[in-house]
């Protein structure tokens, strides 16, 4: 069988290939040479203690090292924190890296023993947390099984303090499908331990990794691997080309928390060498070494120097790691009308254009960066909603300029029920007139709301100030595909605000129907950025009642979020995992997942099976996908699995080879015959996807398999991928999310009785019977009633009738066709189709070809049914 891998997988190996290629890189076997005699060798490292009884209380001219106990663990701003009480800690009177003890892990490296927290030390105790992300220390592809995390010098002797990890070195689930064929070497009779440093008054922790092996002959190791999980949520910056570090050579690689601690990784030899960036995944390379014979090989593997807050924190924590010689560059941003101006982030480029570093004004507008002591920078202004300001030069010596915004002003709105005036969670936005959005560099790294507009906002109240440049600007509010929209121009005058008022109809009727998007990402995935809280404020702001939280291996819900927020009466969220075996044959929703806060990754399903500290000799292994997932439904919550983007690369149809025109699979005994869901519309539209995932989807259909589709966005950022386009609107009896349940979500969705709407609201029904329903009793023909609603910012074009996997009609909308007493009610007629003497299936589906303009920029509207049974 050809194994495919997706995309993502094949940017990270076509990688590697062009990397080892030159090195043939593991001709060996996997298993350790017959070599001979034994060494005289002690393959066991020496195991310490729990280290010091306080390890928090390092004064000048100290560091520590100890157990964390559950009072010293600060609050994780965003609920990411993986470390826990017994994790180890190093710490100074300057900073503190948290190691995780023993046992399972969360992320994607499973055992233990690695770093999982970063932050400063004030006053005896862990401050400014970072959304620490997760890093690899790998010897070629192996990361070491921890079987041992201790303290071997606690610091109490006034010298550095240290923690030792030992175990045995295994490949790294991962990414072993993807860079085992090319990381051919193993190591599997080679101890090794990981040994973290910190010695006092330093910002820096020394990781060394020390090899015992009982080999007669060297063990190569052609290059090493830095690779680096979650940088979307905590960007990676190296220091020349900023935040677009994608192929480039780093001194250091550093990743940024603006408002907490950051941390740089890098070698004290030399340069990492540039590497790949797939879906939150980042590496670097260096040269290989060799592991001595019958020897320990003791090799300094990495430093990682902890500062902050953001970049010019980490640029003045390397500068005195390295010694460089820089300067503080100082002065005072204001507001036109010469008062402080707070929250501009002030860049600084060389003369020559490579970027420097970056600072966020205080209060009081006074901002602070490090630049190369003799060097002339450049330096560059920008707040969302100001015009930029620069690049103004500062010659070498010169001190830091006071730097003036241009004159702005303010749009106050407030979004209300039109019949009501009741107040609305909307969609916010600030589009220019006849100009351009204001922005810098890529390389910059300041975030965009999405292309073309000033600002995007989704208040839960209804209520934005926008700041915006002196102009004309177009003010769009909206709240999602049942409301009409209300779309006004306003000129901004220096120092006023403008009132804009907007209310919003709902004019389509979706009584008893509640919409989901079962496939959304936050900063709990690897690959995504968006804050959970922000995520769904976005879904409530888009009118989605039914937010489904779906991070790659972590079993989490919105409803956390939803009470915190006190929105329980505009969404419900059901948990749910994407159980993501992305470089092997596919991504899968799992609703509902009940999160396990007790388990490894809140409990999702584990599709691996590897060597574990209390299990060595467990082989690595995928759970094929009929085993896996049987697993599934075997949990105590009885979730129903959805193929998610069943095409395209690494993903289940492909790797299985299904064939739509027969039905069949070209390897049965991977094809699960149970599934009754498919993500057939994942960010795209019906016209978009008719010739691949309706297809299959038809297919299925006609082989006499009871399945029904869903749409999702797929959303890993809201800037380009908004939350609810498309969605599957579920009939529920009911339209108040308080009403409802995981069990009523899961079972409506599992019975099909639902359509999808990407703007376009689509009902059909025979007699009684809607969709996922079956209509006995029939004839030879069957008169379908077909609705179809849509608010008049939608384009709506045509009806396609499907019926036994063949559009046998599609009908033309015209404006004529509106219901005049509401116009909303774009088409309703009966439809006859044929009823097969077997029986037969029908689909409606409608479509448009203008993009839903100026809510989802790009995306093509469009709502589909899911099949009403037909029978004789």
């Amino acid at each position: 069988m050809q194994i495919t891998i997706d995309s993502r997988a094949r940017a990270l190996a076509a990688a590697l290939v062009a990397l080892l290629a030159p090195c043939g890189c593991g001709d060996g076997d996997a298993a350790a040479p017959d070599a001979g005699p034994s060494c005289d060798l002690s393959l066991d490292f020496e195991r310490g203690d729990d280290g010091h009884p306080d390890p928090l209380g390092a004064g000048p001219g100290e560091a520590r090292a100890g157990r964390l106990r559950a009072d010293q663990l600060p609050p994780s701003p965003t609920g990411l924190a993986m470390w826990s009480p017994g994790d180890f800690v190093l710490a100074n009177d300057r900073v503190a890296l948290v190691i995780e003890d023993v046992g399972p892990s969360d992320g994607y490296d499973p055992w233990g023993g690695r770093p999982v927290g970063a932050a400063r030390v004030a006053g005896g105790a862990l401050v400014d947390p970072m959304e620490f992300g997760e890093f690899f220390v790998l010897t070629n592809r192996d990361a070491v099984v921890t079987q041992s995390v201790s303290v071997v010098a606690d610091g109490s002797d006034g010298g550095p303090a240290v923690v030792r990890v030992d175990g045995f070195l295994s490949p790294l689930p991962f990414f072993e499908w993807i860079v085992g064929g090319l990381f051919r070497d193993t190591y599997p009779d080679v101890r090794t331990a990981i040994e973290y440093v910190l010695e006092p008054d330093s910002d820096t922790v020394d990781i060394y990794v020390v090899h015992r092996s009982p080999r007669q002959v060297p063990a190569e190791v052609h290059t090493i691997l830095h690779g680096f999980m979650y940088a979307a949520r905590t960007p990676a910056f190296s220091p020349g080309v900023g935040f677009d570090t994608d192929g480039e050579p780093a001194d250091y690689l550093a990743f940024i928390d603006d408002d907490a601690t950051s941390f740089a990784y890098w070698r004290a030899d030399g340069a990492l060498r540039p590497g790949v960036s797939q879906s939150g995944f980042t590496s670097k390379f260096s040269a290989g070494f060799t592991i001595e014979p019958c020897a320990e090989t003791r090799r300094h593997h990495a430093r990682v120097t902890i500062g902050g807050p953001g970049v010019d924190g980490i640029v003045a924590a390397m500068a005195r790691a390295t010694g460089a010689a820089v300067r503080e560059l100082s002065g005072t941003v204001r507001e036109a009308d010469g008062a402080p101006a707070a929250g501009v982030r002030v860049h600084a480029e060389s003369a020559a254009g490579d970027y420097l570093t970056r600072a966020r004004t205080g209060a009081d507008g006074r901002y602070t960066l490090h630049v190369p002591v003799d060097a002339a920078v450049q330096l560059t202004a920008y707040r969302r909603g100001d015009e930029v300001v620069g690049p103004v030069a500062v010659a070498a010596g010169e001190p830091g300029p006071d730097l003036t915004l241009a004159p702005a002003g303010w749009v106050h709105v407030e979004a209300v029920d039109a019949d009501t005036g009741e107040a609305l969670p909307a969609r916010i936005q600030l589009l220019p007139v006849d100009r351009d959005v204001p922005s810098v560099p890529a390389r910059f790294g300041e975030p965009m709301p999405g292309p073309g507009r000033l600002h995007v906002e989704f208040p839960i109240d209804g209520v934005a100030v926008l700041r915006a440049p002196v102009g004309a600007w177009d003010v769009v509010v909206s709240r999602g595909y049942e409301y009409e929209i209300v779309r006004q121009r306003v000129t901004v005058d220096a120092g006023a605000t403008v009132e804009v008022t907007a209310p919003l109809a709902h004019v389509v009727d979706t009584t008893g129907v509640m919409c989901a998007d079962f496939h959304i990402h936050t900063h709990r995935s690897a690959d995504s950025g968006d804050d959970a809280r922000m995520k769904v404020r976005s879904a409530i702001a888009d009118g989605l009642e039914l937010p489904v939280r779906s991070d790659h291996e972590y079993a989490q819900g919105f409803q956390p979020e939803i009470e915190d927020l006190g929105v329980e009466r505009w969404a419900y969220g059901v948990p749910s995992v994407e159980l993501t075996t992305m470089e092997f044959y596919g991504h899968f929703g799992v609703l509902p997942a009940m999160p396990d806060p007790t388990d490894v990754n809140g409990g999702a399903p584990r599709w691996q099976r590897y060597p574990t500290a209390e299990a060595p000799d467990t082989p690595f292994e995928s759970l094929m996908p009929k085993e896996l997932f049987a697993q599934v439904r075997a949990r105590p919550e009885a979730p129903v699995i959805i193929i998610n983007h069943p095409r395209g690369g690494a993903n289940y149809f492909d790797f299985v080879d299904y064939d739509p025109t027969t039905g069949m699979v070209g390897f049965p005994e991977f094809w699960d015959e149970e599934f009754v869901l498919v993500e057939v519309f994942n960010d795209a539209s019906w016209t978009q996807r008719l010739d691949r995932e309706v297809r299959d989807w038809l297919g299925l259909l006609d082989s006499g398999r009871r399945v029904f589709a869903v749409g999702s966005s797929d959303s890993h950022g809201v800037s380009r991928s908004p939350v609810g386009y498309p969605r599957t609107c579920l009939r529920l009896g009911t339209d108040d999310p308080r009403e409802l349940d995981w069990e009523i979500v899961r079972d409506t969705t599992a019975a099909g009785a639902a359509t999808i709407s990407g703007g376009i609201y689509v009902d059909a029904a025979v007699g009684s019977v809607g969709p996922g329903g079956d209509a006995d009793g029939l004839g030879e023909r069957a008169d379908v009633h077909v609705r179809v609603q849509a608010a008049s910012w939608v384009d709506v074009d045509a009806v396609d009738v499907v019926v036994d996997g063949a559009i046998v009609a599609t009908l033309p909308i015209a404006p004529a066709d509106a219901d005049p007493d509401n116009p909303a009610v774009r088409f309703e007629r009966d439809v006859s189709v044929d009823v097969a003497p077997g029986g037969s299936y029908v689909i409606v589906a409608a479509y448009g070809d203008a993009p839903l303009e100026p809510v989802h920029p790009g995306r093509l509207p469009f709502g589909v049914t899911n099949p009403i049974f037909l029978h004789r």
